[in-house]
């Protein structure tokens, strides 16, 4: 739909005249969520970044909230506006080693939106308390278990309460049992926030509105 709160309009992406993601198209409404799923090299991880703004398609259109924001130089001009409403956690983490798992979650806050440490450290607290990891608030990264790292990665992310939340692979270094705790929390996101998520675990769809998956020749979006 034209005024969908995300509408992925045929998209492709190449590197250094290599394709590696082309034709994908999909939309969601302000509440719905996806699962993406597809084996290694088909481009998700790309297709993540491109509607994080921190990839230019070569083609095909994304309009987010009304606007076209693959239009070229859009992003350079309108990066700080939008990438506060959109959050991410990567499958690496990027959590800073050197610093508390509170001054990672509430360094957004500061950095980007200029809040003072008292007010970023308070909302930092309340996504900690939200995910169950209030207590490690003190610790260092490398305190922390795998699922907790997840959830300290995921706080961030949440903390200046995004309209849309990109997951990529957040499950893939966990065992099952965590894995299943970390997927149970973002279902639990998704209630509030739009939420996409990379995962090649074998999760129910259940709770999900669409899949969008590539089947070895296209990319297929369906409903759940």
């Amino acid at each position: 739909m034209e005024n969908s709160f995300l509408n992925v309009k045929d998209i492709g992406k190449e590197f250094n005249r290599t394709q590696v993601l082309s034709h994908v198209s999909f939309s969601l409404e302000k509440g719905e969520s996806m699962v993406i799923q597809g084996p290694s090299g088909c481009g998700k991880t790309t297709l993540l970044r491109c509607i994080a703004f921190l990839e230019e398609v070569n083609q095909g259109q994304i309009i987010f909230n009304g606007e076209t924001v693959s239009k070229p130089g859009f992003i350079k001009r309108n990066f700080g506006k939008h990438r506060l409403e959109i959050g991410m956690v990567f499958q690496q983490l990027y959590l800073w080693s050197h610093m508390t798992i509170l001054e990672n979650v509430s360094l957004p806050l500061w950095l980007r939106n200029g809040k003072r440490k008292k007010i970023a450290d308070k909302v930092a607290k309340e996504k900690l308390a939200l995910l169950g990891i209030e207590h490690k608030a003190n610790d260092y990264p490398n305190q922390l278990s795998g699922g907790q790292r997840q959830r300290a990665a995921l706080a961030r992310a949440l903390v200046h309460s995004p309209q849309l939340l990109l997951l990529d692979e957040i499950t893939a270094n966990l065992d099952s049992e965590t894995a299943d705790k970390v997927i149970a929390i973002v279902e639990e996101i998704s209630k509030n926030t739009s939420v996409i998520l990379i995962t090649h675990s074998h999760l129910s769809l259940a709770n999900w509105s669409y899949v969008l998956f590539f089947d070895g020749i296209q990319w297929k979006f369906k409903k759940t």
